[in-house]
């Protein structure tokens, strides 16, 4: 009994330190009457009870010490914070990690579709930035010296049949519509076809060399967009009931620690790999700056797209072992403990499911535990420590009075630090 008196007593004295006291002695006197009054509300009850003792009087109207008063600048200076009920999706993100790569549907080869001699090399390096149309090689081959001879001398003759069958053998050999007209115009067959970048990216492959005789149909280059790219993500067949095509992925880089790149599941493997017990989740990023590169390892943390809750932080919750509180704001800078009932829980998030509603404000950072009844004075004092105070009573600065305390005290007020928080309860 004793140990839930001083309690009590702690958090009402506690409560009116942190709002002030006037010089007269006022609101020490007010203390002690909301001291005596939170004892005798709390006396016969067993444990914590109802959680409405603790913001009101016997009678059942809110006493003026009722609550923890917050000043706004002075929480902020020492670190507490504050977060509104709202409806959010709760969820755990589940880290994978995976390797980049250029996406497939932006990736297309450049290949010769005559024999010939590379006589001039234009993109001559990989990794060099094209733009569609720019020249990329020069190609001598005779096969088509003579397909061009044939054009003209239909066009001589005046043949309009064959005329049109030999051009269309020239533009199935990728005959530029400029080159074509040159050649009408010239009236000569061009010793060389110049091939050119058929889209806008860089060259991902090159497998050509000044000089190198070329079949029809070898790849020459391989041209890709990095403006988008692939994440091939392994997901453990365990955390495979949580994909979901279109849901958010957050992707990091270790060349980029702290910038997140936002992405979505736009393909999930069918298969589960035999040796790795891993799925494949693929995961589209944007890389408009381009600073990400193909074959980056890369983090990413798939966050399930779930159904919104009331929520607040996981940090505003104080489990007390039978009961789950928040302080919740008051409406008057004061705040009150109240229970809730919790839901599903997330990495930094909790539903609530009873106890608050939409747009309720609470501390941020009560992370101290108001456990068991033989354990609330001590989880006073860890309060009191959040907020630069102590549960030395006899020290505690009371609004800025000194250590002998106020006028109208009495003399149990005044001689709280030789009561024992621990011993034996008064019968």
């Amino acid at each position: 009994m004793m140990r839930r008196w001083v309690a009590a007593a702690a958090f009402a004295l506690f409560a009116s330190g942190c709002g002030g006291a006037d010089g007269d002695g006022q609101s020490m006197r007010e203390t002690g009457d909301s001291a005596a009054g939170s004892m005798r509300g709390m006396s016969g009850r067993q444990g914590m009870g109802s959680m409405e003792s603790m913001d009101r009087d016997p009678e059942g109207t809110t006493g003026d010490t009722a609550g923890v008063p917050l000043d706004r600048t002075a929480a902020e200076r020492l670190g507490i914070t504050f977060a509104r009920a709202a409806m959010r999706s709760v969820g755990r993100d589940t880290r994978v990690v995976g390797t980049l790569s250029y996406a497939e549907p932006r990736r297309e080869y450049v290949n010769a579709r005559v024999m010939g001699w590379v006589e001039e090399l234009y993109a001559d390096f990989a990794g060099k930035p094209v733009r569609k149309g720019e020249p990329l090689l020069a190609l001598y081959a005779p096969e088509l010296v003579s397909a061009q001879e044939e054009y003209l001398t239909a066009r001589r003759l005046g043949d309009s049949s064959l005329t049109a069958a030999a051009r269309r053998r020239l533009e199935l050999w990728d005959v530029p519509e400029d080159q074509l007209a040159a050649l009408e115009r010239s009236g000569t067959a061009q010793r060389r076809i110049v091939l050119r970048a058929p889209r806008s990216g860089e060259i991902a492959e090159k497998m050509v060399t000044q000089g190198q005789a070329v079949q029809a149909g070898d790849n020459l280059f391989l041209i890709a967009d990095p403006t988008t790219l692939w994440v091939d993500l392994a997901v453990f067949e365990g955390d495979a009931r949580m994909l979901k095509v279109g849901m958010p992925v957050r992707v990091m880089v270790d060349a980029f620690p702290g910038r997140p790149y936002q992405g979505r599941v736009t393909f999930i493997h069918p298969t589960v790999d035999e040796k790795t017990r891993t799925l494949t989740a693929r995961v589209e990023v944007a890389n408009r700056e381009g600073r990400l590169r193909p074959g980056m390892f890369a983090t990413a943390e798939l966050q399930p797209a779930g159904t919104k809750r009331l929520s607040i932080p996981l940090t505003s919750v104080l489990p007390t072992g039978t009961a789950n509180l928040v302080f919740v704001n008051r409406g008057d800078g004061r705040f009150v403990p109240r229970e809730v009932q919790i839901g599903a829980r997330g990495d930094s998030l909790v539903e609530i499911v009873e106890g608050l509603k939409p747009g309720d404000e609470v501390v941020a950072s009560a992370t101290y535990l108001l456990d068991s009844e033989s354990n609330l004075a001590s989880s006073m004092q860890g309060l009191m420590l959040q907020m630069g105070m102590g549960l030395d009573m006899g020290g505690m600065d009371m609004g800025g009075q000194g250590s002998g305390g106020a006028p109208g005290q009495t003399e149990e007020q005044r001689d709280m630090k030789g009561m024992k928080m621990e011993g034996e309860d008064s019968r």
